[in-house]
C-alpha cells in the first residue's frame, strides 16, 4: 500500500509540474489588459452560419442583432440549417431574412452533423470563397451592435481562427446559471486573455467564432459531441493557432436546472476524452514539428489529468477504505479520511479563488447584484467538483446528444443597456 501511494503521489506531482502554466495564467489574465488589435485596414465579408433545432422563441432575436451590425462592410449570407427541427424555427428565419436549409436525420442528431450538411449546400449553391470568413453561433445567442467591427480587426491582423468574450444573457436565474456564467468568465481570465497576451492560441468554446473560409475548402469535417474541441486540437496539430478578441462579446443563454446540466456536461466530458484520443496524438507531434507551444498548452488542456487526479485522489482512497473493512488492521482509516479530506478541501478552495478572482475581475460583464454574486462565487466549486461522476458516467456510457431547451427571448438592446446602467 505504502509503495502504491508513493507511485500515485509522484503521477500527481508530474502532471502538476506539466499544468504550472494554468497556474501562472490565472493570475496573469487577472491583472494584464487584454491585447487590443489595430483598426483594420480591410472590411472584409462575412456570411453567418447558424444550426438550430426547435429554436423558434430565440432564433429570431439573434437574427436581428446580426442585422443590427455597426459593420461598415459587406456581411453577405445569414445561413441556417434548422435540424430536425419540429417546430416553425425554419418559418421564423425566413422572416428575418436568412437562408435557410432544412434536415432531417434524427440519427445524426447532433450540431457537428448539421453544419457538415450545411456548409456542403454552401459549397453547392454559393461556394465556400463566396465571403471571407464564416462566423458561427448558436440560435439562442446575441451579439452585441460593435462585435462584427471588432472581430474583423483580429482577422484583418492575420488570425485563421478568432473567438470572441462569452457572456451570459441569465446569469442571474439561479446558482446553476451563475456557474456557468462565472465559468465562461473564468475562461476569458484565466485562458483566452492571458494566451492572447503571450502570442499563444487558445481554445474555443462551442459558439461565438470567426473561421476564414480558406480553412473550409475541404469541407466540415468535425462531428464530434464538441466539434468546438475537435477544430482546436485538430488546427493545433496542423501549426493553426486560435486568436481570441476580448473586445467582441456576445451573449449566451446558460442551462439553469440540475438534469439539463449533468446531460451536457456528460456530453462534453465524452467528446473531450474522444477529440483528445483522436487528435491528441496529432497535437503533441506539433510540439516538435512547430516548434509550437501552443500545441503543447492545447495537449495539456485536453489531456484528462484531472479525471486521473480525481480518480487517484478521491476514489482510490475511498475504495481502499471499504476493502479494508473486510481486512481489518490493513488501512489507516483515521489517515485516509483525513486525506480524503482535505483533497476535497483543496478543490473547494482552489475552485472558490478562481471564482471569486473571476467576479472581481469582470465584474463589469456581470449582469447580477452584488449579493447574489457572494453567494453564486461561494457555491461555484460545485460546478467543477461534479466533474467527479460526470467523467465517470461520460467513460461508461452511451452518450446521445439531447437538445437543451431555449426560452430566454430578450433582445440586445435590453442586455446592454442593462449591463451599461447597472449599479454595483
Amino acid at each position: 500500500m505504502e509503495i502504491l501511494n508513493k507511485i500515485i503521489s509522484v503521477i500527481l506531482m508530474i502532471g502538476g509540474v506539466m499544468m504550472i502554466h494554468k497556474t501562472l495564467y490565472q493570475f496573469l489574465g487577472f491583472f494584464v489588459r487584454s491585447k487590443k488589435f489595430p483598426k483594420a485596414e480591410n472590411l472584409h465579408t462575412y456570411s453567418f452560419i447558424i444550426a438550430a433545432r426547435n429554436e423558434e422563441a430565440v432564433v429570431g432575436n439573434l437574427i436581428e442583432s446580426i442585422r443590427r451590425q455597426k459593420y461598415d462592410g459587406r456581411i453577405a449570407n445569414i445561413f441556417v440549417v434548422a435540424d430536425n427541427c419540429t417546430d416553425s424555427t425554419a418559418e421564423v428565419c425566413r422572416k428575418y431574412g436568412a437562408v435557410v436549409y432544412e434536415r432531417k436525420d434524427p440519427e445524426h442528431a447532433r450540431k457537428g452533423y448539421a453544419l457538415e450538411f450545411l456548409f456542403e449546400r454552401i459549397r453547392e449553391d454559393y461556394g465556400i470563397d463566396h465571403c471571407d470568413g464564416y462566423f458561427v453561433f448558436d440560435a439562442d445567442n446575441l451579439l452585441a451592435p460593435d462585435f462584427v467591427c471588432r472581430m474583423n480587426e483580429a482577422f484583418d491582423d492575420g488570425w485563421k481562427i478568432v473567438t470572441s468574450y462569452r457572456n451570459t444573457k441569465n446569469f442571474d436565474t439561479n446558482f446553476i446559471s451563475a456557474a456557468y456564467g462565472i465559468h465562461f468568465c473564468h475562461n476569458s481570465l484565466g485562458r483566452h486573455r492571458p494566451r492572447s497576451v503571450l502570442g499563444i492560441g487558445t481554445h474555443l468554446t462551442g459558439t461565438g467564432y470567426l473561421i476564414s473560409s480558406d480553412l473550409m475548402e475541404k469541407g466540415w469535417h468535425y462531428v464530434n459531441f464538441t466539434e468546438d474541441d475537435e477544430i482546436t486540437l485538430a488546427k493545433a496539430g496542423e501549426g493553426i493557432k486560435v486568436g481570441y478578441c476580448e473586445a467582441a462579446e456576445f451573449f449566451d443563454e446558460q442551462p439553469h436546472d440540475v438534469k439539463t446540466v449533468f446531460n451536457q456536461r456528460v456530453r462534453w466530458a465524452k467528446g473531450r476524452l474522444t477529440n483528445f484520443f483522436l487528435h491528441g496524438v496529432q497535437a503533441f507531434k506539433g510540439i516538435f514539428k512547430h516548434k509550437s507551444f501552443t500545441c503543447y498548452d492545447m495537449f495539456t488542456h485536453y489531456f484528462p489529468y484531472g479525471l486521473f487526479s480525481w480518480i487517484l485522489g478521491i476514489i482510490y482512497p475511498t475504495t481502499s477504505f471499504v476493502i479494508g473493512l473486510f481486512d481489518p488492521g490493513t488501512n489507516d482509516y483515521k489517515g485516509m479520511v483525513i486525506n480524503l479530506g482535505i483533497t476535497l478541501a483543496t478543490m473547494y478552495g482552489t475552485e472558490l479563488l478562481a471564482g471569486a478572482l473571476t467576479a472581481i475581475r469582470e465584474r463589469s460583464h456581470i449582469r447580477c447584484s452584488t449579493g447574489k454574486l457572494i453567494l453564486y462565487v461561494l457555491l461555484f466549486p460545485w460546478y467543477t467538483m461534479i466533474s467527479i461522476p460526470v467523467y465517470l458516467v461520460a467513460v461508461f456510457k452511451n452518450v446521445t446528444w439531447v437538445p437543451i431547451k431555449h426560452d430566454d427571448a430578450r433582445k440586445i438592446d435590453s442586455l446592454v443597456k442593462e449591463k451599461e446602467t447597472e449599479k454595483v
